[in-house]
């Protein structure tokens, strides 16, 4: 059987309906030619030109790589097609120039996936719920408290620069979309504070950052860098009041909001939320990976040259013992000599 690891095209959507991924609704049916590309990497995994496995990458910020899009034909699971295919967009990442960290964000539940991500390299960096709900006018604690926007473009950047870019500040990781948290830097942000709305509260200890995405349903994204959202008067107002502006353009619109583990923990027993599985955000620096790569040929190598040299301390002893038998028999003959 033959193997082959391609970048992926559109002609190559008859070869993926052909795939029996076991999923009722794949997005990637109809979003094919959307993620083949741009930022977006697919590559295909082909044995006897058949598709068994694909996966790929999408480029965001320049410089942050996500890994993603996992699929194997079930036909073909436990050959370590779908490590194999990871693997390769993982080296593919690392050759792209500008990428300095490479991840990916996988379901608490998909333990086959967190499986792979383990084996190409990627440890566990947070847990995340993807808080959602088309209300949270029951969590305002007071009516009559509003929050101010902020408009002014250094004001935004100071309040980030206060927050995530602070090496004080407990939170490393900025959800830049929904499904797609990062790691902070100067970086992630470049760009995309003029279209995200700040709002402040009266003494401007706090701000929350809202901005309305699309990813099959209409978002209004929720950021908001402290955990004592429970505390702050007025907070929930503002949400609320954007959040129907958002409804009268969306109906279906709702609220995405990342929220921690210990955060979720602090909602009230009755709150609005949908919090289905967690996402578990997985990943590190293009350094450090290849310096594990470096590690691990180093490690490979030192194992290498002891086995050889076990191999051959082993072929010593045995002609040791091989010179020791033909001096035995050189004497026996020599002895024979003599007596003739």
């Amino acid at each position: 059987m033959s193997e082959e690891i391609r970048r992926l095209t559109k002609e190559d959507i008859s070869y993926y309906k052909k795939m029996q991924t076991g999923l009722d609704d794949d997005y990637m049916l109809w979003a094919f030619h959307r993620i083949i590309g741009g930022p977006n990497h697919l590559f295909g995994l082909f044995v006897s030109d058949e598709l068994v496995a694909l996966s790929g990458f999408t480029i965001f910020k320049d410089h942050y790589a996500m890994l993603g899009r996992l699929r194997t034909d079930h036909r073909h699971r436990k050959n370590g097609y779908g490590t194999q295919i990871v693997r390769y967009s993982l080296e593919q990442a690392l050759s792209h120039p500008d990428v300095k960290w490479i991840g990916a964000n996988t379901e608490q539940y998909n333990k086959a996936s967190q499986a792979v991500l383990k084996k190409v390299g990627l440890p566990p960096v947070t847990l995340l719920y993807a808080a959602q709900s088309d209300s949270v006018d029951s969590l305002i604690i007071d009516e009559s408290t509003r929050w101010k926007e902020v408009t002014e473009k250094a004001k935004k950047a100071d309040w980030i620069r206060r927050t995530y870019l602070d090496p004080s500040f407990d939170k490393k990781v900025f959800p830049l979309e929904a499904y797609y948290p990062f790691p902070v830097s100067e970086e992630l942000f470049e760009g995309s504070i003029d279209d995200w709305h700040y709002y402040e509260n009266a003494d401007q200890s706090r701000y929350v950052i809202l901005w309305e995405e699309f990813k099959g349903t209409n978002y209004l994204h929720v950021v908001y860098p402290w955990s004592d959202f429970m505390e702050q008067s007025g907070l929930f107002r503002t949400i609320q009041e954007k959040l129907k502006v958002a409804q009268q353009k969306d109906s279906e619109t709702v609220i995405w909001w990342d929220l921690s583990e210990a955060e979720a923990a602090l909602l009230p027993t009755d709150h609005p939320f949908d919090l289905p599985s967690p996402w578990i955000l997985h990943g590190l620096s293009k350094e450090a990976l290849l310096s594990d790569d470096i590690s691990e040929s180093f490690e490979r190598a030192n194992t290498l040259i002891q086995n050889v040299e076990k191999e051959l301390q082993d072929l010593e002893k045995i002609l040791e013992k091989e010179t020791e038998t033909l001096e035995a028999l050189e004497d026996q003959l020599n002895d024979y000599t003599s007596k003739e």
